[in-house]
C-alpha cells in the first residue's frame, strides 16, 4: 500500500498482521534493507514501528510468528 504496509488482500487497508507477516517472510527469504526510504521493506519496517511493533498483531498472528 501507499503507506508501506500490507493488508489481507491486494486492495485492503494495511494491517499489522499482513505487514508483520510479509515483512518477516521477506527477511527470512533473504531480502535486504537498503537504507533508502523508498525501499518497500524500509517502508514496512517504519509502518510496523510507527504503530507500536509486532506485539500489536492478533494472537493467532503471534502463533504464526513463533
Amino acid at each position: 500500500n501507499e503507506d508501506g504496509g500490507w493488508g489481507f488482500h491486494i486492495e485492503g487497508p494495511s494491517t499489522m498482521f499482513g505487514t508483520a507477516l510479509n515483512y518477516v517472510t521477506l527477511r527470512l527469504l533473504g531480502e535486504r534493507l537498503e537504507g533508502k526510504e523508498s525501499c518497500p521493506l524500509e517502508k514496512a519496517r517504519k509502518w510496523i514501528l510507527d504503530r507500536g511493533g509486532a506485539i500489536f498483531i492478533p494472537s493467532w498472528g503471534k502463533m504464526w510468528l513463533s
